[in-house]
């Protein structure tokens, strides 16, 4: 799925998680720490938000709803304190984590400083919420991006198009011409797809799968 681009990229797409920073193995023994009396419950939670890829909700109301209602009756809990646990410990543990992964893509700040000197728009779209305390925990300026935006905040997560094609008109971009950089074919390659958009993959596994690239690859063939 995954390639170097094949026409003018007007803009890029960045997803977040693994990324904007390496996705080390330590990261969910990270927040089950931080939520070590509820370790079982954020397995459940991630659980029940996955069945929830790709699906239109409309708003990220109904979306939280939705997921709210159904983590509620697997936990036997009302949905009002399932959203009180997603709202008020799932995500402070997250981004609260941040802070051990600063840096961890030393030539990220030049690239991106490079392609904003040449007119790129730079958008950063991430499945989950909370993006720009997420980005300030990673060290990195909201203000070195166009747009920073979340599919959870879109009322439909990847791999829903809506959202890509929401930063695509408010660009002024046709789709075929911005590029989506992610970690994931399923969600931000197969997003990526369905809105007719770019993709390349970026891989810091000790053996690159096929199609993907490692990061340095992908920063020398966007600023040559």
């Amino acid at each position: 799925m995954s390639q170097t681009p094949h026409s003018p990229v007007g803009g890029i797409i960045f997803d977040l998680d693994g990324t904007l920073y390496v996705l080390r193995w330590f990261m969910k023994p990270l927040i089950f720490f931080r939520l070590f009396t509820e370790s079982m419950r954020l397995f459940r939670f991630l659980a029940v938000r996955d069945t929830f890829a790709g699906k239109e909700m409309g708003t990220q109301e109904r979306l939280l709803a939705a997921i709210g209602d159904e983590f509620g009756r697997r936990e036997k809990i009302s949905s009002d304190e399932a959203r009180q646990w997603i709202c008020g410990s799932f995500y402070p543990a997250f981004v609260a984590i941040m802070r051990f992964f600063r840096f961890s893509r030393p030539t990220l700040r030049r690239l991106l400083d490079g392609l904003r000197a040449k007119g790129t728009r730079l958008a950063v779209l991430s499945d989950y919420g909370c993006v720009k305390e997420r980005l300030e925990k990673l060290g990195l300026p909201v203000s070195l991006f166009d747009m920073v935006s979340s599919c959870e905040a879109a009322g439909a997560l990847k791999p829903h198009p809506r959202p890509f094609l929401a930063i695509a008109e408010k660009w002024g971009i046709v789709p075929g011409n911005i590029l989506v950089i992610g970690d994931r074919g399923d969600t931000d390659g197969e997003a990526a797809k369905n809105a007719g958009m770019q993709f390349v993959m970026v891989s810091d596994a000790l053996r690159v799968s096929p199609g993907a690239l490692r990061w340095g690859k992908i920063c020398r063939m966007l600023l040559p």
